[in-house]
């Protein structure tokens, strides 16, 4: 999906997402000049997200 579908997807901002991709967290590749993220890669980033404490 596109960073722009992904944002939506997730609820967030492209500030966070890129903060996500550059801390290692969340995984964008390239198709030639296109940059996506796998759902796998999203499902994988929501996973490893912490509980929240009730």
């Amino acid at each position: 999906m596109s960073l722009d579908h992904f944002c939506r997807w997730a609820c967030i901002g492209r500030t966070k997402a890129y903060a996500e991709i550059k801390a290692g967290r969340l995984v964008m590749r390239k198709i030639g000049a296109k940059s996506v993220i796998l759902r796998a890669d999203a499902e994988e980033w929501l996973r490893s997200l912490p509980a929240a404490s009730s």
